[in-house]
């Protein structure tokens, strides 16, 4: 994976009960931006449009004096797409701790993610993706129903992927579809929604953000998908 050149989006999706520094989502997007440089990947500014993926950062925390207790998720997300989230659990820390740890432990469970290693090994090929714990595989394995599901769930996402980059929004909306259908992955939901936006279907739109949200309450990326909810919901209520 480091290879990859990646950015942090400036919006940080933050919610937070009681009190906390106003600085927090710019400490936020610091403390990942140098743990992702910690681990070896490549961070560019903000603005660049060349990176490979943004990463989008979203927390809910409950702030007291002095101590911030709360959960940080992770997006990472190519052309608007959903390549692979990651969230920590609902920690408590100091508020001088809370941004460096919780972005570590989001960091490193989002570099762990199978969905990420395989863009990785698709955006940088001829790379070796280096892997915490190598998986022993046994050198007779049989081919089962989940994994035979899997595989063909990864080759329409992928052709879905590539339709959407190209401005092809129908046939990346079928192929999502079809992913969703051979395993039931939440982000194939989000997928799918984003496709019938960019087609101007805003109540197909708007049923699968709810669905996506439905069957992952806690998604990374929630707050704004409530936030494309509301949207399309007052655009569903003015059409009517």
């Amino acid at each position: 994976m480091r290879g990859l050149r990646v950015r942090v989006a400036e919006e940080v999706a933050i919610v937070v009960d009681g009190k906390a520094d106003p600085g927090l989502p710019d400490q936020l997007k610091t403390a990942l931006q140098a743990e992702l440089g910690r681990l070896g990947l490549t961070v560019v500014r903000s603005n660049d449009k060349t990176s490979d993926l943004t990463l989008r950062i979203e927390t809910r925390v409950t702030g007291a004096v002095n101590y911030l207790r709360g959960r940080v998720g992770l997006t990472a997300e190519k052309g608007g797409v959903a390549v692979a989230t990651a969230s920590t659990d609902v920690e408590l820390h100091s508020d001088g701790e809370f941004s460096t740890t919780m972005t570590r432990k989001a960091a490193v469970a989002l570099l762990r993610s199978q969905a990420l290693a395989e863009f990785a090994e698709r955006k940088v090929p001829g790379r070796e993706i280096v892997r915490e714990k190598p998986q022993v595989i046994p050198i007779v394995q049989p081919l089962t129903a989940p994994r035979s599901a899997s595989s063909e769930a990864k080759t329409h996402s992928n052709r879905g992927t590539s339709l959407y980059n190209l401005g092809r929004f129908s046939d990346a909306l079928s192929e999502y579809e079809a992913a969703y259908l051979a395993v039931q992955d939440p982000p194939f939901l989000f997928n799918i929604a984003q496709c019938h936006r960019k087609m101007g279907n805003n109540k197909e739109a708007l049923d699968s953000y709810r669905s996506y949200l439905r069957v992952a309450p806690a998604a990374p990326n929630r707050a704004e998908v409530q936030k494309r909810i509301s949207e399309l919901e007052r655009q569903v209520h003015a059409a009517r």
